[in-house]
């Protein structure tokens, strides 16, 4: 005789389950390595679409165009002792096309030596030029070499404020003259 088996339809239980993933949710989080989140401590430019006045204060600006740098600087300093001169003045590219950043320290830290409190200076770079100019034209607005220790830099324009592209409206090149070829990488 053939005995058939009897299934009975039981309920399972869970409960050694959810204790079994308790334990595996705490070995986990033993062991886990949190996410370490680092800060670079860095000035990056803002983005304007227009002039900017800090009211009474020297405004700096440089136009960054094809043929050079446009240094223009009005206002009154903070200390009214000082008589400041509103400045407009260019500063052409070397004989070899380069960007005479150099000069443009200088010149700058001729205007930080009468207004010390400014630190914001707009960038208006010219359509048409590379970024890896825009980048040296704000380093060379941050910091000047120092004159008596070569190993030290003097902060100039600590906060550079990136504006929209300026409109063309110097005179085109003369057709045979050669235009300034931009530096290799």
């Amino acid at each position: 005789m053939v005995r058939r088996r009897h299934h009975e339809e039981g309920e399972v239980d869970l409960a050694a389950l959810v204790d079994v993933l308790a334990n595996m949710l705490f070995f986990l989080l033993a062991t886990v390595t949190f996410l370490q989140l680092k800060t670079l401590n860095a000035a990056v430019p803002a983005l304007s679409t227009g002039e900017v006045s800090t009211g009474k204060a020297v405004d700096v600006s440089v136009e960054l165009r094809r043929s050079g740098f446009i240094l223009k600087a009005s206002g009154e300093p903070a200390d009214k002792n000082v008589v400041f001169t509103p400045v407009d003045e260019r500063v052409p590219r070397n004989q070899d096309g380069s960007l005479d950043t150099a000069t443009l320290s200088k010149k700058l830290w001729e205007i930080k030596k009468v207004a010390p409190e400014v630190k914001n200076i707009m960038i208006f770079p010219e359509q048409g030029i590379l970024f890896d100019e825009v980048v040296r034209t704000m380093d060379a607005t941050r910091d000047f070499p120092s004159t008596s220790d070569p190993n030290k830099r003097v902060p100039l324009f600590s906060r550079p404020v990136l504006s929209e592209l300026i409109e063309e409206d110097e005179p085109a090149a003369a057709p045979d003259a050669p235009a300034p070829e931009a530096p290799a990488p």
